[in-house]
């Protein structure tokens, strides 16, 4: 499973990913069979953070908006 950064996403992918899409603690993870997930870096040193959250997401107390 690789992990690729994707910052500009399609706005289809927006809507389904919500706050995340934008967001710079999110990352797309690929996995081998061409499935897409987002994963939240803030997860691996908060627990308030779900690794891969339900989207979309409409409120989160760790969304930085990414340029």
């Amino acid at each position: 499973m690789g992990e690729q950064d994707n910052r500009h996403p399609d706005a289809d992918e927006e809507r389904r990913a919500g706050l995340c899409a934008r967001c710079v603690h999110a990352r797309v993870i690929e996995s081998d069979r061409g499935s897409r997930f987002l994963l939240c870096a803030l997860s691996r040193t908060d627990p308030r953070f779900r690794k891969y959250p339900t989207l979309p997401v409409t409120l989160c107390a760790g969304h930085e908006k990414s340029c």
